[in-house]
């Protein structure tokens, strides 16, 4: 009996230190900064709402061990620990005690941040998830992390589709015929220029940007006065915040922007095409949902036929298994 206890040990010892079935995948993140990671990861922290939610889309929502305090969707990411409120705020500590196959962040992770963590051993991809241009090499990535990559294409596909539709229905548009957008991002008179974020989603939903001969790639803060002399023909308004606010909110944020001191005159406010948008749908995988919203609200007979409400549930019914709940736009 103790011969045979002994040989169970030793059995039990040499798989104990059988080498991982992990591989090693070479990603490129946005820095241009090349690195091997595991692959499949099995554990995964998350600094970026974002991308937590690609991850729980490509199936790998029970390998996140830490994420970002602004993860909170899907509503299960509540029980994951807190590591940082942001990839501005990382918990280094915290972080390294986890010790994740893979940490991930947004570009607000500093040079520091990251150096820190890597020096644990510990591999860091920093990239823009909020950015609609990287979603699908964003998706891409991950799915190769997770060992998912037949799904991160099913999902790429999906986004693929809906862009191409856009695409194509404003591909023989006419400056002219774009309508000029105020986009406002988190606050009043903080505006969107081409090159970042919302100006390229402006016009890739066929508008032209308030702010097209700023300085590109930065958000402007302007005046009243500014806005009413350009005339904008649309007004777009992001709200930061959990995820989805109520439509009382959103109804309260519109009507303030209508009351806005200068703007009465302004072609937007008298047409009533002023128009309150969440973080929910402008970045990640939902990205395209916003981008709907914003080509029907900018040429609405070109897309008299498109959903996006239905749109956003099926991409949260196929891919994340939930039912569409709350608000997103308003009105």
């Amino acid at each position: 009996m103790l011969m045979a206890s002994l040989l169970l040990s030793l059995m039990g010892g040499a798989e104990a230190a059988a080498p991982s079935s992990q591989e090693r995948v070479t990603i490129v993140d946005y820095t241009g900064k090349s690195m091997e990671i595991p692959s499949p990861a099995e554990t995964v922290i998350s600094l970026s709402s974002h991308a937590s939610e690609i991850l729980c889309a490509l199936e790998g929502g029970d390998r996140i061990v830490g994420r970002g305090g602004s993860s909170t969707f899907p509503p299960y990411l509540e029980d994951v620990p807190v590591v940082g409120e942001s990839s501005y705020t990382p918990n280094i500590e915290l972080i390294l005690q986890l010790d994740p196959d893979v940490l991930v962040a947004d570009t607000m992770l500093s040079d520091d941040g990251r150096e820190k963590i890597e020096s644990a051993g510990i591999p860091v991809i920093v990239d823009r998830f909020s950015d609609p241009d990287r979603t699908i090499a964003n998706i891409r990535n991950l799915g190769l992390i997770l060992g998912k990559e037949a799904r991160a294409k099913e999902l790429a596909n999906f986004i693929e589709n809906y862009r191409s539709v856009i695409e194509d229905r404003i591909s023989d548009l006419e400056e002219v015929d774009k309508p000029i957008v105020l986009c406002e991002w988190g606050s009043p008179w903080k505006v969107a220029t081409p090159g970042t974020s919302y100006g390229n989603k402006i016009m890739a939903a066929g508008g032209t940007s308030i702010a097209a001969d700023e300085t590109a790639g930065k958000y402007v803060v302007v005046s009243s006065e500014w806005v009413a002399e350009r005339n904008p023909e649309i007004i777009v308004f992001q709200v930061f915040g959990k995820v989805p606010p109520t439509a009382e909110e959103l109804e309260k944020t519109r009507d303030e922007i209508l009351s806005r001191p200068g703007l009465s005159e302004v072609e937007a406010v008298k047409d009533g095409r002023v128009y309150i948008i969440t973080s929910g749908i402008v970045g990640g995988a939902p990205s395209v949902i916003g981008d709907l919203y914003l080509a029907k609200w900018f040429h609405p007979d070109l897309f008299e036929d498109v959903d996006p409400e239905a749109v956003h549930g099926e991409l949260l019914q196929r891919f994340l298994g939930l039912e569409l709940d709350g608000v997103y736009v308003y009105p």
